[in-house]
């Protein structure tokens, strides 16, 4: 990869260290990351432009020799990113900015229902070689045709107005400065896409508690249309199918899941005093063998 940084960037290393699917180095003291860009080109060109015409802060894309931002290796696509300030600085969620944009968001609910077609398909081709995924599936697949449902009886009940603007592919707990300045982990989509994944990847932590999930919902300012479609949000275990992505696509292990299903109590638990705490207020919609008792 350094010569692809050469021949691209002319930027000649002694060394360059790989971290998951992206490569990092330091030139003239600054931090680089040669990031895998999985997102529609387009879309992320059309994001980046955005923000850079509205002077509002990112990581900058460093043009390749082509005055391109993204150079192609392997069948791959990569953006350069420049990494300015404290990149491990944590952002808290209170701190976040909305950025509205006029756009149309992702319809969930048929883009759920096209994965699972998908991972239908995988594992019924590979998944003898994985016993902890396929015992544990099926509960997940059924929160996600819950999520499914909750999201188009959302869509066709409540009609008020949609809050989209540029938000992240996936917003991790912590919420680090260099996963939330950078403009290839940005789409546009509902505003509430944001908190539901900050929300779901922080019940995965050591430091979760249920009581900072509920004070941030209480403090949220928005209507019943975009709160329900929240709550689908968090139906839909997107943290369960990242980790499955990662095991059917990068050969990752059987095990890796175990983490997840480890937390699923607290996972069905928070789901659970969310619509308890909130249903009223928003209109929710009951899913019976959800909300049964909470414990």
């Amino acid at each position: 990869m350094k010569n692809v940084i050469y021949t691209f960037y002319n930027i000649l290393l002694d060394s360059i260290n790989k971290d998951n699917n992206n490569y990092y180095f330091y030139y003239n003291y600054d931090l680089y990351i040669f990031y895998l860009v999985e997102n529609d080109l387009n879309i992320v060109k059309e994001i980046y432009d955005y923000l850079i015409s509205h002077n509002i802060e990112t990581y900058e894309i460093i043009l390749n020799k082509d005055n391109n931002l993204f150079t192609t290796v392997d069948n791959k696509n990569y953006a350069l990113i420049k990494i300015k300030g404290i990149y491990k600085y944590e952002i808290k969620f209170e701190e976040l900015k909305f950025i509205p944009i006029d756009k149309e968001p992702h319809d969930w609910g048929n883009l759920w229902s096209e994965k699972l077609d998908y991972y239908e398909i995988q594992l019924r081709e590979l998944g003898y070689n994985y016993q902890t995924v396929l015992n544990s599936y099926g509960f997940f697949e059924g929160l996600a045709e819950n999520a499914i449902l909750y999201y188009n009886l959302t869509i066709n009940k409540f009609k008020e107005d949609k809050q989209i603007g540029i938000v992240h592919n996936r917003m991790n707990y912590p919420c680090l400065e260099i996963d939330y300045k950078n403009p290839i982990n940005l789409v546009i989509d509902y505003s509430v896409r944001d908190i539901s994944e900050y929300i779901k990847s922080y019940i995965l932590s050591d430091s979760f508690d249920i009581e900072n999930v509920l004070t941030l919902l209480e403090r949220l300012n928005t209507n019943t249309l975009m709160f329900n479609i929240l709550y689908s949000r968090l139906l839909y275990p997107s943290f369960y199918f990242d980790t499955l992505d990662k095991i059917l696509l990068d050969n990752g292990k059987d095990n890796e899941v175990v983490p997840i299903l480890n937390r699923t109590d607290e996972y069905i638990n928070t789901l659970k005093e969310i619509y308890l705490m909130f249903n009223k207020k928003y209109n929710m919609f009951n899913i019976e063998w959800l909300n049964k008792k909470v414990y």
